[in-house]
């Protein structure tokens, strides 16, 4: 019988290592966001806000610098509403690529590390004079890639939709004559909060005999 001669594994070739991905620093930061917004002349003058949303919010870059992380993306915003029109016909208006930067500190962080990123809508709001207020909540999980369900047209066409109210439409929307009053119809301010959630990632050496990982990234 041929006896095999005893073979302890790792005690020739010495500790053995490997290369594991990490992570480094992991942080999220809300952004508020005050945009103006002004309909179009080709579009109708607004009687009323139906509702305002955002979609199509995506994160374009997200780049590590030392200590920190910075994150770049952009959405689209909706309006649908009421047209100062005699027959109130629905509208709807895109303000698209909206850009945002969102920089969260990041204590650890350096050049060249791997980073990723997502981001949450977390409240829309939209303020339409003094007299037309209005606010709703949306929350939704990672922001890319989203897609919202559009009844609305986009075009100048009437819609196909019509609201009928008690109260006529003022005139001093469409006075050519009187420019505050028919700016003030095609104005009204969004404000969003984005939470951004961000991590920074890199390459440890792992010693498998040692049972114990440094303390600093690989390089």
């Amino acid at each position: 019988m041929k006896t095999l001669p005893n073979c302890t594994l790792g005690a020739s070739t010495g500790p053995q290592t490997i290369v594991v991905r990490q992570v480094v620093a992991e942080k999220e930061k809300q952004k508020s966001l005050d945009i103006h917004v002004v309909v179009p002349d080709s579009k109708p003058a607004i009687e009323q806000i139906v509702d305002v949303f955002i979609k199509d919010v995506e994160i374009n870059s997200v780049d590590v610098i030392t200590d920190k992380v910075i994150v770049r993306g952009e959405f689209e915003i909706k309006a649908i509403y009421v047209a100062c029109l005699p027959d109130r016909p629905v509208h709807a208006m895109e303000v698209k690529h909206y850009k945002w930067t969102v920089d969260i500190d990041m204590p650890g962080a350096r050049r060249g590390m791997d980073a990723e990123a997502t981001v949450d809508i977390e409240y829309v709001d939209y303020d339409f004079d003094e007299h037309h207020h209005h606010h709703h909540h949306h929350r939704a999980k990672k922001y890319t890639n989203y897609e919202n369900s559009d009844n609305f047209c986009d075009d100048d066409d009437d819609c196909g939709h019509h609201h009928h109210h008690d109260h006529d439409c003022d005139d001093n929307c469409d006075d050519d004559d009187n420019d505050d009053d028919r700016n003030r119809c095609r104005e009204f301010d969004v404000s969003v909060v984005l939470r951004v959630n961000a991590k920074v990632m890199a390459d440890r050496e792992v010693l498998l005999n040692s049972g114990t990982l440094p303390t600093k990234p690989k390089g």
